[in-house]
């Protein structure tokens, strides 16, 4: 077997095509990433890679249906909203325990300090819902006091499940910054 070339699923293929378009396409790749997540360089690379091992992983799917380049580019959309979705389940075990701890409480239970802490911890909940924006406060309001779940919410809005839970997750890290800022 040829020094380049690698056995596939059931079939074999040389590294060079894969190699040649991987250099050609990598740092317009690494800037389409950018555009569409911002500046983190960290995540950036984190979807720019994972991209490139799926497109690896996929070369002998590829059907040409397309440019090399918008393939690449619709794998790494994929692995964008991959990662934010992943992101969206780490940061809700970091939030949202501690939205539904306020909005589920029974004062009744509560010392009466107890109860003045929750008072004032809400206040301040709702002094930091009130710096954000309509939109975003809103999406906070169905997802954690109406409980309503993606799919409610996206009938609503008119949007899809994805958008929701990208703006929810947006919503969520908007009002984290608020919280952070008026703690200080």
């Amino acid at each position: 077997m040829p020094k380049n070339t690698q056995k596939g699923p059931g079939k074999s293929f040389t590294i060079a095509p894969f190699e040649k378009i991987y250099k050609e396409f990598a740092l317009p790749l690494t800037k389409f990433v950018m555009k569409r997540m911002g500046a983190n360089e960290r995540q950036v690379e984190e979807v720019v890679e994972e991209t490139v091992v799926a497109a690896w992983k996929g070369w002998n799917t590829f059907r040409h249906k397309s440019s090399y380049f918008t393939w690449l580019c619709r794998i790494a959309l994929n692995k964008i909203a991959d990662y934010y979705h992943d992101q969206i389940n780490h940061n809700s075990k970091l939030i949202v325990p501690f939205i539904e701890a306020l909005t589920d409480t029974d004062n009744r239970s509560l010392s009466p300090e107890e109860s003045l802490a929750l008072k004032e911890l809400r206040k301040s909940v709702n002094s930091c819902l009130d710096l954000m924006s309509p939109e975003k406060r809103k999406l906070l309001q169905f997802r954690y006091w109406y409980d309503l779940s993606y799919t409610e919410i996206s009938k609503i809005l008119g949007i899809s499940e994805r958008a929701v839970e990208g703006q929810i997750y947006r919503a969520k890290t908007e009002f984290a910054k608020v919280w952070t800022n008026n703690s200080k």
